[in-house]
């Protein structure tokens, strides 16, 4: 009987975790699940650094294909040294080497396309690239695409983004550099993306006046 007692007294002195035991361990349970979490975000910021680094890229090798195949089926490659007063507008302040007019084929029909790299108002300190395209009668038919942003999130240097080489005259054989940038969000650097196209219809003579004048924006 008595060591029955004993054991309900000491079931009766069994008082479990203080109240500083509770907050310490609560504590130590929030640091670790922080650390969890935090190590986590990075992982997944990470992830999608290297995602859009990677989106950007092939954005650009596909814009740079793009204009591969416009070239290869071009009748002129225009100067981009002297694109400054041909209609590269929205960018006042812009290199005349940021934008280029070629006049090419597409299904059997000619066309005028134009590129520009300017200054992307949605992204401060970035620039985008876009196109538009025309027909060589577009004055009378009124056939203009409007302006169609291509990619964005490019960066320029020194290097001009297109540089015509070769012949003066603009129907004669000519060598076009496309060079553009991408930001990587992972090194904090940009990836560049060039390719040197040479148009194969462009030595036979046709007059450098199909694709003007420029339409209006």
């Amino acid at each position: 009987m008595a060591e029955m007692l004993r054991r309900v007294r000491a079931r009766s002195d069994d008082r479990g975790f203080t109240l500083t035991e509770l907050l310490v361990a609560m504590t130590v349970f929030g640091i670790c699940v922080a650390m969890v979490f935090g190590a986590v975000i990075l992982v997944v910021r990470k992830m999608d650094d290297a995602q859009k680094s990677a989106d950007a890229v092939f954005t650009l090798r596909q814009a740079v294909a793009q204009i591969d195949r416009q070239v290869r089926s071009g009748n002129v490659l225009y100067s981009p040294a002297s694109e400054a007063t041909a209609g590269c507008f929205g960018d006042p302040t812009a290199n005349s080497g940021n934008c280029m007019r070629i006049f090419t084929q597409s299904n059997g029909s000619e066309k005028c396309v134009q590129w520009q790299v300017l200054d992307d108002p949605g992204q401060p300190g970035s620039k985008l690239l876009r196109s538009r395209s025309w027909e060589p009668m577009w004055t009378t038919t009124g056939n203009v695409t409007g302006w169609s942003i291509v990619a964005r999130g490019l960066r320029l240097d020194a290097t001009n983004p297109f540089t015509l080489n070769g012949a003066l005259t603009p129907y004669k054989e000519r060598l076009l550099d496309v060079r553009l940038l991408a930001y990587d969000a992972r090194t904090r650097s940009t990836v560049s993306v060039q390719s040197s196209l040479a148009g194969r219809n462009t030595s036979y003579g046709y007059t450098g006046t199909d694709c003007t004048p420029v339409p209006l924006p």
